[in-house]
């Protein structure tokens, strides 16, 4: 499964969140939610079961991801990363009271020369528990710390080309999957043969492209 974007778009879409970095004084950026993680790598994995998070800097390669590292693979297919770029934790810190993926990834950032720069954090995401929040700024206590709860948000408002020409392929798969739901409702079909229908062709697509 290759990412749905161009290496390029993604290359682009880093240098916005860059730019905005820097006018906020930052030097890198944790990011925890999984639709800023997917906007900036293409990374696509229901593994937000357990604590997973980005790290972006202000380096052109500096993008990192981290997770549970069963789940690296999929970060490995899915993005453009290199595998320097993916930090997968080992199972032992998976669901323990006595240790943490946090304190995993905050002894990464530790070893790889980020002690006393001005880091950003979502700190308001669904996705990253007090737990790992905590847990974080604990084992990084030189580093000065600055809210960016909704820094890639805002830079992820304004759509690229790509972005637009993807929008309107799934304006024209919802309107099939309207239609196919509006033709096939009646008195005495079943709810369940119809959600079927209307799942198959939100996943069928057009002749020119397929859903998801």
């Amino acid at each position: 499964m290759a990412p749905p974007f161009s290496k390029n778009e993604y290359n682009i879409r880093a240098t916005k969140v860059r730019t905005v970095m820097k006018e906020q004084g930052l030097d890198a950026l944790i990011i925890g939610n999984p639709d800023n993680i997917n906007w900036l790598t293409g990374y696509d994995a229901w593994s937000f079961y357990t604590p997973q998070m980005m790290l972006i800097d202000l380096n052109d390669n500096g993008i990192y991801w981290f997770g549970r590292e069963m789940d690296a693979g999929a970060a490995k297919f899915t993005t453009y990363l290199s595998d320097k770029q993916v930090i997968g934790y080992p199972e032992e810190f998976v669901q323990r009271p006595d240790v943490h993926p946090s304190s995993f990834i905050a002894n990464w950032i530790k070893k790889s020369g980020y002690v006393g720069c001005k880091i950003g954090l979502e700190t308001d995401s669904y996705f990253t528990s007090p737990r790992s929040l905590t847990n974080l700024q604990l084992n990084l206590k030189t580093v000065k710390w600055r809210k960016a709860d909704q820094l890639v948000n805002w830079v992820r408002v304004v759509k690229s080309e790509a972005e637009l020409a993807i929008m309107r392929q799934a304006a024209k798969i919802a309107d099939i999957a309207m239609q196919t739901a509006y033709e096939g409702t009646s008195v005495g079909v079943r709810q369940c043969d119809l959600m079927a229908n209307i799942v198959a062709s939100q996943i069928r697509g057009t002749k020119d492209f397929g859903g998801d």
